[in-house]
């Protein structure tokens, strides 16, 4: 998984010029939804149920691009209470 996640997103990278900016790229499998979002320094990979709804997709999306955002901006948990 280490190489292939990279690999996978990197291929659907190729696309952007044409398609725009990926929010995430979601592979299901019959056993397995495997869930990629690719932040400035990291790449974050989930694997989950396979009959998990969009709604949740899109909730941690936005979980990951609020952590990306404050950390960027140097904030901890601690700071923004």
């Amino acid at each position: 998984m280490t190489v292939a996640a990279p690999l996978i997103v990197d291929a659907a990278e190729k696309l952007r010029p044409f398609c725009g900016a990926i929010r995430r790229l979601a592979v299901r499998y019959d056993k397995v939804l495997l869930v990629f979002y690719r932040t400035t320094v990291h790449l974050v990979v989930l694997s989950l149920e396979p009959q998990v709804e969009q709604a949740l997709l899109d909730e941690i999306g936005n979980s990951v691009r609020k952590l990306e955002l404050a950390s960027a901006n140097g904030q901890t948990e601690e700071d923004r209470q």
